[in-house]
């Protein structure tokens, strides 16, 4: 346990000095901010663009009171909250890459004392901290600028602190499965955590809600966890849902999105185990550990 626990500990700290160390601690602050800042402040050009071209009927008929203004605090915080999506679950699988392709240094953790899969827990402790700090000062700069963010927020601690906690494992054994396959991928690792990033965004409900996606791929929405992950959170942060954004889980109890969360969440670990199992026996039999791309 104890080895567990040293392994757990460095790993997040040269996980934090991989992150950090190629810029002065005031100039990655200002990094920790700028990044998840801006990409927010897109969604919001975007949904006020996509307002006055509602309102002036240059997309269609014209609609006189413009897109809901319950969507921009919806959109803002999920993608809030997606950040740690990014930042865990596909951390994970870079780091995979970043390892082997870059220090070429997979091999010899693999082969040293430390425990190999919780050497990558803790380099996913690492990103989680960044995550977590990134969208805090994200929905602080929202409450600060936006009336409608501020409108909207009703924080239910004990629930956020439920979900996170939930969440933090769900992200995990999510990542575990990316780096898991990235193991055996030599050359397109880093393009699968990529791929799968966009398409979570997209079907998890970050930007639209899923009424508004297509029938047909609703139920792929509703089998991804993170739909889940992301409507509690949503629901820890701001309260019950407005009536305009209702969608298919929008008469679910908060204890109910967790119950499912905690389900998927489970099946999700075990299928993390098993997976990264096999996964690091044919890495480390077939030589995949230390093939070099040139990635």
């Amino acid at each position: 346990m104890l080895s567990h626990l040293r392994t757990l500990r460095l790993a997040a700290w040269l996980g934090w000095q991989l992150e950090t160390n190629w810029a002065s601690p005031w100039l990655f602050a200002l990094y920790m901010l700028v990044k998840p800042v801006c990409g927010s402040l897109m969604l919001v050009g975007m949904f006020y663009a996509a307002d006055a071209a509602a309102r002036t009927g240059a997309v269609g008929p014209g609609r006189a009171g413009g897109i809901a203004p319950a969507f921009l605090p919806y959109m803002y915080v999920s993608n809030a909250c997606y950040g740690l999506v990014g930042t865990v679950m596909f951390g994970l699988s870079y780091a995979v890459v970043r390892d082997r392709e870059h220090y070429r240094m997979l091999k010899y953790i693999y082969i040293s004392p430390a425990h190999f899969q919780t050497y990558f827990l803790g380099r996913g402790a690492a990103r989680a901290t960044e995550g977590t700090v990134g969208g805090l000062l994200n929905l602080s700069v929202g409450l600060v600028l936006f009336a409608q963010v501020r409108t909207a927020v009703d924080v239910d601690v004990p629930w956020l602190l439920a979900y996170m906690l939930i969440g933090g494992a769900m992200l995990w054994a999510c990542g575990m499965l990316l780096a898991a396959a990235c193991l055996n991928m030599s050359r397109n690792g880093m393009f699968l955590s990529e791929g799968v990033a966009g398409i979570v965004y997209l079907l998890s409900g970050v930007v639209f809600p899923l009424r508004a996606l297509p029938e047909w791929l609703q139920p792929v929405c509703l089998s991804l966890p993170t739909t889940y992950w992301l409507e509690g959170m949503r629901r820890a942060l701001m309260g019950p849902v407005p009536e305009q954004l209702r969608g298919p889980l929008s008469d679910w109890s908060k204890a109910e999105l967790a119950l499912m969360l905690l389900g998927t969440t489970a099946v999700l670990v075990v299928a993390a185990q098993l997976f990264w199992r096999w996964s690091e026996r044919r890495a480390w039999k077939l030589g995949k550990l230390e093939e070099n791309a040139g990635v």
